[in-house]
């Protein structure tokens, strides 16, 4: 979607993160960042159009898919916030100043050391047998024979 007069109809969720959020926005707005969507979508109204927005419009068309799937009407603003701005258009910050577009800074990862770590070594696994099979589907047999073939990682971190 582009920029128009009649984007007032519109619900507009914003999906960026909370530094963004607080920086500038557009007022009205309902701040959830992306990856929290799927998991709020009780607090959006289903009858009414849903514009996402975030900083350039490339996490906000990831949100805008989710919603389209789970049954909203959904158009993503594309350009995002930096669109928005560039037409002059309102900015507000989180105190109700005016605001900015600033750059995002993902908030801490809050969740516990073994959940990281875990999630660390599964991402490994996969790209190594990603990069092992290329192109090729392997069967779930060519995959546990390459896992058991591939050499552990001491937990503790000592390979």
């Amino acid at each position: 979607m582009t920029l128009g007069r009649e984007f007032e109809r519109f619900q507009v969720v914003d999906v960026r993160y909370p530094n963004e959020w607080e920086a500038g926005h557009i007022d009205g707005a309902v701040h959830i960042p992306l990856d929290y969507v799927l998991d709020r979508v009780e607090e959006l109204y289903r009858g009414r159009p849903i514009v996402t927005v975030c900083r350039s419009g490339s996490r906000s068309a990831e949100a805008a898919k989710d919603l389209a799937r789970e049954g909203f009407d959904v158009q993503n603003l594309e350009g995002g916030m930096q669109a928005w701005a560039a037409q002059g258009l309102p900015v507000v910050a989180a105190g109700g100043e005016r605001g900015s577009v600033v750059e995002p800074e993902p908030p801490e990862d809050d969740r516990p050391e073994d959940m990281q770590r875990l999630q660390s070594e599964f991402l490994e696994v996969i790209f190594a047998v990603q990069e092992h099979f290329g192109d090729h589907q392997p069967s779930e047999e060519d995959i546990q024979e390459f896992l058991r073939q591939r050499p552990r990682q001491d937990p503790e971190g000592g390979g």
